[in-house]
């Protein structure tokens, strides 16, 4: 992208887009989240007190490339 926008580098983004961003540099592990995305959008709605429901993913799936 900066050979097509004039950019700086100041330091590595925590937050970026509603996620979070957590970083492991010495396991090589990148962590997104969007807990305070996610919170937002519920109390803008009105539905902060909602309960939980199970997704169709197992907790803990990696993704990967390979």
């Amino acid at each position: 992208m900066s050979s097509k926008l004039d950019m700086k580098y100041i330091c590595a983004a925590n937050y970026i887009l509603g996620m979070e961003i957590k970083r492991d540099w010495e396991k090589r592990k990148l962590q997104l989240n969007q807990r305070k995305y996610v919170k937002k959008i519920l109390q803008r709605f009105n539905m902060q007190d909602s309960k939980l429901v199970k997704v169709p993913i197992l907790v803990g799936v990696r993704l990967s490339i390979e």
